[in-house]
């Protein structure tokens, strides 16, 4: 039984512009993410990451990063079903073929001060954001901040406006001091999109027990990736080495809450017998030769993650896009 894949963390347009410039992506052939390999593998939803680098944050460039991005979506990320709505999304599922796409901010430092408005995001159905990326932004610390402290007053505030708004918010790059301040003021929806775990991996990058509680006690999904760098110290990691990590986070918490953030296009190692989109299908046939029921293979593979983001408040209706 091929159930339907939805991956929490695609960094698809981040890929395209590094690799494939001014491509429309129903034209790419080639790479960890293509339209083709999506169709064999019955990938019917991808969460497209708005990854903006350390880089450009401040306000002098912060904002104008942003909006290229958006712009480079609207006319690149062509032969996708955009998803600004639960409808929308209901839609997307029940179709015999095709995939959709939701956006997911990345690094909101052009959020502070109204840089980029919130109702941006809303026009465009983004509902989940992420503070952070690895470094330091005028919001607080990300977990490749070597000794990182807390939120700012401006990211404290810009939390405050998020959850008013109804924004969930991803950590899946946040310090932890940070967290911790986020989790005293902020009563949202939280998940890791793309994550590994301590437990397995002990970088700041990765999730450990206090972090799963967090999300799974709001009913979040924690998206496990695929990504060597977070699975193993050595990056030798193969298809067996993914399962193992989704299986501990099973036998802990339950299938509830585990999905797939795989965050190809957002590492360059491979992970063996997952070298591409088509290969997710794989995860599903080790889960059967282990013994997982069929109801928890298709909370993994994609169920729980539909019923997240189908449950999040709703947003405006997305604005068509060309395509």
């Amino acid at each position: 039984m091929r159930r339907p894949i939805f991956d929490g963390h695609v960094d698809l347009v981040y890929g395209l512009m590094r690799h494939h410039p001014q491509v429309p992506f129903h034209q790419v052939a080639s790479g960890p993410v293509t339209l083709s390999d999506m169709n064999q593998a019955g990938v019917k939803v991808i969460v497209s990451a708005l990854y903006c680098p350390d880089e450009y944050n401040g306000p002098e460039t912060a904002a104008n990063h942003l909006r290229g991005l958006f712009r480079y979506a609207d006319e690149f990320l062509t032969g996708l079903q955009h998803i600004g709505t639960a409808a929308d999304l209901a839609a997307c599922l029940d179709a015999a073929t095709g995939t959709g796409v939701i956006e997911l901010l990345e690094n909101a430092d052009a959020l502070v001060d109204g840089a980029v408005s919130l109702d941006e995001l809303k026009d465009r159905g983004a509902r989940m954001v992420g503070l952070t990326h690895a470094g330091v932004n005028r919001i607080g610390q990300g977990n490749g901040v070597h000794s990182p402290e807390g939120l700012t007053a401006a990211g404290k505030d810009l939390v405050k406006a998020l959850d008013k708004n109804g924004f969930g918010i991803d950590i899946a790059h946040l310090a932890d001091p940070c967290f911790y301040d986020l989790l005293d003021i902020y009563d949202g929806p939280l998940i890791s999109s793309h994550t590994g775990f301590r437990h397995f991996c002990p970088r700041s990058r990765n999730l450990d027990r206090e972090h799963l509680k967090a999300i799974f006690d709001r009913q979040g999904v924690v998206g496990v990736t695929v990504n060597p760098e977070m699975l193993a110290l050595d990056g030798r990691v193969n298809v067996e080495d993914v399962f193992r990590q989704i299986d501990w986070l099973v036998q802990g918490y339950g299938p509830q809450g585990v999905g797939l953030g795989s965050d190809f296009y957002g590492f360059e190692l491979e992970t063996l017998g997952l070298p591409d989109m088509a290969g997710l299908r794989s995860l599903e046939e080790v889960f059967d030769r282990h013994g997982y029921d069929a109801d928890s293979i298709s909370r993994i593979m994609g169920g729980n993650w539909a019923a997240f983001y189908a449950g999040l408040p709703a947003g405006r209706e997305a604005q068509p896009r060309s395509r």
